[in-house]
């Protein structure tokens, strides 16, 4: 009985040059060590959602440990805010070496992710396994073109052949050594609260530069609403050009990008003065060049609705790919800055349990400005604007303009 080893398959040199692989051995005629059908490669992505700095950890293996030359884990795409990111990018690299490779199984951990990473990550798992299949030799008769009755050898994985075959007779039953490559795909989510690793300022200026940039791709499917006793700069300045709409990288001919204003925008607040003082109301349309054309309706509201604004600023915006909601809080001093005089009274749970939340902050005369910034799937805000009685509360209210 003859054993037929496969250390080192030359079709296979590049692979081995990535990483290890293993020998696969079997016996003929009924290759025991080889088993029936093809083998499947599993992938797994942990955590599956990553809401705090960290990596994913990816793992690979198949149902055939020992008819496994190689397992390899290669990252695809990144599916960021802005647009996918693809392995060829050399700015952006999520793992390194790109594929990894391992033998029987492979485990491998991402670069640490940061919130400019949010978004999915895709990976691939690939095999490249042995297995074995069952064949039947049939001896049968068929009718060629011109009619004359012809007998030929037919091969099947176990059934009697059909048409146009007939008059079969078995003449053997055998296995046969298989090989290929199988491959199963998978993917993480990676949504990081921004404060984590920025100060309160870095916050705003980063997340005005996105409110922006993610415009030029959404353009009017862009929703934006909020409920402020204020917006602070500079995402003011960003908001208002995404209600008001723009015209960018124009040439030397004049010929322009064009970022429509957004879908629709609404202000709740109980300081009107800030609507048109900020510049964020515009229901005319985008227009412009050399003749005038005018463009996208602008939808930009805002309504007075009372006393009933109890934080600084909550704004939901849906982006092109992504959502994101900022909030924005005042800590009275008596909280935090042991020279005020209310101080000692305010009992140490209450302090704690008040602070606790407080990331990202800068201190100020009116007090510890607190601030969270939270980027999900783009979905949520639609549910949120109707969970938060955005339309019914504006109705109530007094509308600007």
């Amino acid at each position: 009985m003859r054993r037929i080893m496969l250390p080192l398959l030359s079709f296979l040199g590049l692979a081995l040059a990535q990483g290890t692989t293993c020998s696969v051995s079997y016996t003929p005629p009924n290759y025991p060590e080889l088993p029936v059908g093809r083998p499947q490669v599993y992938l797994t992505v942990s955590p599956t959602a990553l809401a705090s700095p960290g990596s994913f950890t990816v793992r690979a293996w198949t149902s055939s440990p020992s008819t496994t030359a190689w397992v390899r884990i290669r990252w695809t795409r990144s599916e960021l805010a802005l647009g996918n990111v693809e392995p060829w990018n050399p700015i952006y690299t999520l793992l390194s070496p790109n594929p990894v490779q391992g033998c029987p199984e492979v485990q491998v951990s991402t670069r640490s992710l940061s919130f400019r990473d949010n978004g999915f990550h895709n990976f691939v798992a690939e095999a490249f396994v042995y297995w074995k299949e069952w064949r039947v030799d049939w001896s049968c008769q068929y009718k060629d073109q011109s009619g004359n009755v012809q007998t030929t050898t037919v091969t099947t994985s176990g059934h009697m052949p059909g048409y146009p075959y007939y008059n079969c007779r078995q003449l053997r039953g055998y296995w046969v050594p298989l090989s290929g490559t199988v491959s199963t795909s998978g993917r993480g989510a990676a949504y990081l609260t921004w404060e984590r690793e920025l100060s309160y300022d870095e916050v705003l200026n980063e997340f005005a530069t996105r409110l922006v940039e993610d415009h030029k791709r959404a353009t009017a499917s862009m929703l934006a609403y909020a409920y402020a006793k204020e917006i602070p700069e500079p995402v003011r300045g960003a908001l208002a050009r995404v209600a008001q709409g723009y015209f960018y990288d124009c040439n030397w001919l004049g010929i322009c990008q064009r970022a429509d204003p957004a879908g629709e925008v609404k202000i709740l607040t109980d300081v009107p003065s800030i609507l048109y003082g900020y510049g964020l109301l515009y229901t005319g349309r985008l227009c412009g060049g050399f003749i005038s054309f005018c463009f996208g309706q602008q939808n930009s509201r805002g309504a007075d609705i009372g006393p009933k604004v109890e934080i600084k600023t909550f704004l939901m915006v849906k982006g092109w790919r992504h959502d994101y909601l900022l909030m924005d809080r005042v800590i009275p001093r008596k909280y935090y800055d042991p020279s005020d005089p209310e101080y000692p009274a305010v009992p140490q749970d209450e302090r704690n349990q008040v602070l606790q939340g407080c990331q990202t902050y800068k201190d100020t005369p009116e007090g510890r400005r607190c601030l969270a910034l939270v980027e999900t799937p783009t979905g949520l805000v639609p549910t949120l604007k109707t969970l938060l009685m955005i339309d019914p509360m504006f109705q109530r209210g007094r509308q600007y303009p």
